[in-house]
């Protein structure tokens, strides 16, 4: 996927040369050193911060997809001095990037430490949201039917040996794991991962029905998981032509001029589902505009409709649904609907307000810094 990247975005290699001269019109690119490729979880941690943060009110067009602005309305100019006083100040932690899109635009564009507009950030739980977006460009294309939602899971899987599988198994629905109420419960942690590390595909998830604790009604509760978004996983790896890993590639990152990013593949042999992923920021602000848009980027319907409706639908209220955080903030009503990942990702999209907004850090414990930022300096002048 990164052997064509050179013709594919020119661009950035104009910009890195420009950068290295000390020319910040243009938003910061990786050090020649770094390929983006190679730059999965632990090799972030390499990136060196930049020696001060990029921030435009007017950002480049890199002819990347991305339709560009300029944020110009009242008290534009002291909101993002305020923004990025506080944020030299720490008051965000260890922020690398803020992207906001606005009416069909982006108009504001940050990036930090080491933020970088072609660098790959770990997007962890942010994720479990990506795989559900890969289901639903798998439900637009006919793979599966929205009915199928309520199917439960193991008819997804022809080779689980339903004699040997604990009580209750059978009543899991593709539903019920998208709601994280799988109710598959284990006596510890370890037992996934040891069992990833002797069974592959389906042979996993019969081990895996047959370790579990019963499944009831009452264990059908609300638990954030892993387990269930790695269920939907192999619902799309038994559904989709060819391998899944292909399918988001050609289905859902390409569809909307993704950047470089990294996917790692979880001990079974499909790709994470819990947590894994590594996009650009560029690339997340694309997504989530599909999904404001109700499945649709620019002129391609990508998820199918009915299923971005069930997304965006508030009238479920405050929780987590289709691997999306429905959440209340300054407000009275559910005002933003989220992909949300550990140490501080942020995926968010404001209906009410045709907005969103991406955010990357790499804060320890302290997930609802980047939030914040958001909330405190940009919320306020668009409610005006």
């Amino acid at each position: 996927m990164f052997r064509d990247f050179p013709l594919r975005f020119p661009h950035l290699f104009i910009l890195l040369h420009l950068a290295e001269a000390g020319l910040w019109a243009v938003p910061p690119v990786l050090p020649k050193t770094m390929p983006a490729a190679t730059l999965d979880f632990k090799q972030q941690a390499t990136v060196p911060n930049l020696p001060r943060a990029y921030i435009s009110s007017s950002p480049a067009d890199l002819k990347d997809g991305l339709r560009v602005g300029r944020l110009a309305l009242p008290g534009s100019a002291q909101a993002i001095e305020a923004l990025r006083k506080a944020d030299a100040n720490g008051q965000f932690a260890n922020l690398d990037s803020l992207l906001i899109w606005k009416d069909g635009k982006m108009v504001f564009e940050m990036y930090a430490r080491r933020g970088r507009v072609d660098a790959p950030h770990y997007a962890m739980s942010i994720t479990k949201t990506l795989t559900s977006m890969a289901l639903g460009r798998a439900l637009q294309l006919g793979h599966l039917k929205l009915s199928d939602l309520d199917r439960p899971v193991i008819e997804f899987m022809p080779a689980i040996n339903r004699k040997t599988i604990q009580p209750g198994v059978e009543t899991i629905t593709l539903r019920d794991v998208l709601m994280m109420k799988s109710g598959l419960r284990f006596k510890d942690r370890t037992v996934e991962p040891q069992l990833a590390a002797r069974f592959q595909g389906q042979a996993f998830f019969q081990k895996l029905f047959e370790n579990t604790a019963p499944v009831t009604q009452r264990s059908k509760q609300y638990k954030y998981t892993g387990t269930d978004p790695l269920l939907v996983m192999m619902v799309l790896d038994q559904r989709v032509p060819g391998r899944v890993q292909d399918f988001i590639h050609k289905e859902l990152i390409d569809r909307v001029v993704g950047d470089p990013y990294l996917w790692s593949e979880h001990g079974c042999g499909l790709p994470k589902a819990g947590a894994g992923s590594s996009l650009t920021s560029r690339t997340l602000l694309k997504l989530g505009i599909t999904v404001l848009q109700g499945g649709k980027y620019h002129d391609q319907q990508l998820l199918h409709p009915g299923y971005a409706k069930l997304i965006l639908d508030r009238d479920k209220g405050e929780g987590y649904f289709y691997f999306f955080h429905n959440r209340k903030k300054r407000s009275k009503s559910v005002n933003f609907i989220s992909g949300i990942g550990a140490g501080g990702q942020y995926m968010s999209a404001f209906p009410e307000l045709n907005l969103v907004a991406v955010a990357t850090s790499h804060n320890k414990g302290q997930i609802g810094k980047p939030l914040e930022a958001i909330l405190n300096h940009f919320i306020p002048l668009f409610r005006k």
